[in-house]
């Protein structure tokens, strides 16, 4: 008898919870089952409970190390960009995440089931719980956000997408005081649309104290440090439409 492949195995284990539903007070024995593997108290029984599914399927096949052990949808899909596993193409066995606005934002996500097969048309058939209050199959074709591809194997995740602005950071050098040339003349121009305060006075290809005040301002603004230098952490907030 052939052994089943590790994705054919979780698929086995969330196939077999099809139509459960949670209580009428919204507990579930995955929020119960989360609660007392992580010394959480009992409300978490009654939290949402998507993810937590997911990891109880996991665990039950062995495979939580690579599936991830996860209640909360953006962490665990940055759980999975963190390790190069995050993309935008469904396969099977996939863990498949939604932003029900329609972004590819991981912090705005929503909601995770897992993929158990691609059609031709390319519709996507999930099985998800806490949709609808249960565990249900779905037909999905729009509203995701990405994949976490685990590594049930040696077969590599597929080649992560890069982004235009990813091309063109790549090229752009690190920037300080003293810094001159047209790339001093785009970081002056990209701060000026972004409401930095730099006018028409300023030498736009010198990087001098004007430029660094204004980018310290942008960067304490977008969460990046405030030091003042335009490198590979600056660039992509200033080219990136936010």
């Amino acid at each position: 008898m052939v052994a089943k492949s590790p994705e054919d195995r979780l698929l086995d284990v969330v196939r077999g919870q099809l139509g459960y539903t949670e209580g009428p007070s919204g507990w579930t024995k995955f929020g119960a089952w989360w609660a007392r593997r992580h010394n959480k108290p009992e409300s978490w029984a009654y939290e949402p409970w998507c993810d937590m599914f997911l990891t109880w399927a996991a665990e039950r096949a062995g495979l939580i190390s690579v599936v991830g052990d996860s209640a909360w949808t953006p962490g665990h899909a940055q759980w999975f960009k963190d390790r190069g596993r995050w993309g935008h193409t469904p396969r099977k066995g996939a863990v498949i995440f939604f932003d029900w606005a329609g972004s590819r934002n991981i912090p705005a996500i929503d909601h995770v089931g897992i993929v158990e097969a691609v059609r031709s048309n390319g519709t996507i058939v999930t099985i998800e719980g806490n949709t609808s209050n249960r565990v249900m199959r779905r037909e999905r074709s729009g509203l995701v956000a990405g994949y976490g591809y685990p590594a049930y194997s040696s077969t590599p995740a597929p080649k992560p997408e890069v982004t235009w602005t990813e091309e063109i950071v790549k090229t752009l050098p690190l920037l300080r005081r003293g810094s001159r040339g047209y790339d001093v003349k785009t970081l002056f121009y990209l701060l000026h649309a972004r409401g930095m305060g730099l006018n028409g006075n300023i030498d736009d290809t010198v990087f001098g104290e004007p430029l660094e005040e204004a980018l310290r301002a942008f960067q304490k603004e977008t969460g990046l440090k405030a030091d003042g230098e335009c490198g590979p952490k600056t660039w992509p907030k200033l080219l990136r439409v936010d």
